[in-house]
C-alpha cells in the first residue's frame, strides 16, 4: 500500500491502531472529536493549512511528529483518508432532538428534501470546507461511510443524510470507501461482529471491520493513480 495521511475523527481510532498493527505505512490518525470539525475548525491562508483552535494545532502537529513529518499538511504528497462528515450519530440524534421529520421518520417538524440538504451543508460545514481544501491542493482524497449502527427508528434519517454527504463529496472528486456490502445485514445495518467489543460503545466499529476499510482503500489506491487538481466550489454557507 502506497502511504498515507489518516485525517479523522473517533472514527479514525480504530482505523489507526488496525493499520498499526498491519504495519502499514501511513502518517496521521484521530485529531479531534467529530463535533470539534462540523463547523469551519481550520483555515488556509497563504496556501498553508492552519487548524483555528490551540487543541486542533496541538492535535495535528503531535501526529506529524509521531511520523517524523515537517512542513504544511497541503505539501503533503500522500493520498489522504478521511472520515470527517460521518459523524453520522450526531446528526441524526441532534435531528430527533429537534423533533424535525422527513419523509418516512416521526417528528412535529416536517422538513422538506431541499430544506434537509441545507441543513447538512450548514451543519458540517467545516467538514465540506476541508475536503474542498484538500481537492483544491490536488490531493487524492478518500472518505470513509460510518459504521451503520442505527436503528429502525433512525433508519430515514441516517440514510438521508449519508445520501447527501456522500452526494457532496462525489461531486469534488472525493473517493468514497463504503464496505457496507461486507459488513451489513439485510437491513444494511453493521453486523454485530463488527461493532465495537465496548459494551457502551454503540457508535464505533472494530478492528475487523477497520481491516476491511484499509484493505478496500488499498484495493482502491492500487486501481487509481494520483489525479490532478480538480476546481471545486466553496461550500455554500446555510
Amino acid at each position: 500500500m502506497r502511504s498515507f495521511f489518516l485525517f479523522g475523527d473517533s472514527h479514525a481510532g480504530v482505523l489507526l491502531r488496525t493499520a498499526k498493527s498491519m504495519d502499514l505505512d501511513f502518517a496521521g490518525g484521530s485529531i479531534m472529536a467529530g463535533l470539534h470539525m462540523n463547523d469551519m475548525f481550520f483555515e488556509v491562508r497563504d496556501g498553508r493549512f492552519r487548524m483555528l483552535t490551540e487543541m486542533g494545532r496541538e492535535r495535528l502537529a503531535t501526529r506529524f511528529n509521531e511520523a517524523g513529518l515537517q512542513g504544511d499538511l497541503l505539501a503533503l504528497d500522500m493520498p489522504f483518508l478521511c472520515t470527517l462528515g460521518f459523524n453520522t450519530h450526531n446528526f441524526v440524534g441532534s435531528f430527533a432532538e429537534s423533533n424535525f421529520a422527513i419523509q418516512g421518520s416521526k417528528g412535529k417538524w416536517f422538513v422538506s428534501s431541499a430544506c434537509f440538504a441545507a441543513m447538512v451543508s450548514g451543519l458540517r460545514r467545516g467538514c465540506f470546507a476541508f475536503y474542498a481544501a484538500l481537492r483544491e491542493a490536488g490531493k487524492d482524497v478518500y472518505a470513509v461511510r460510518s459504521p451503520q449502527r442505527f436503528d429502525a427508528r433512525q433508519e430515514p434519517v441516517w440514510k438521508a443524510y449519508e445520501d447527501v454527504v456522500v452526494a457532496r463529496l462525489t461531486a469534488m472528486g472525493v473517493n468514497i470507501v463504503d464496505v457496507r456490502s461486507e459488513t451489513t445485514d439485510a437491513r444494511g445495518v453493521l453486523r454485530p461482529e463488527f461493532a465495537s467489543p465496548e459494551s457502551d460503545d454503540k457508535v464505533h466499529a472494530n478492528a475487523d471491520y477497520a481491516r476491511i476499510v484499509l484493505e478496500r482503500f488499498d484495493a482502491m489506491l492500487s486501481s487509481s493513480p494520483m489525479r490532478a487538481k480538480t476546481p471545486v466550489q466553496s461550500p455554500a454557507v446555510v
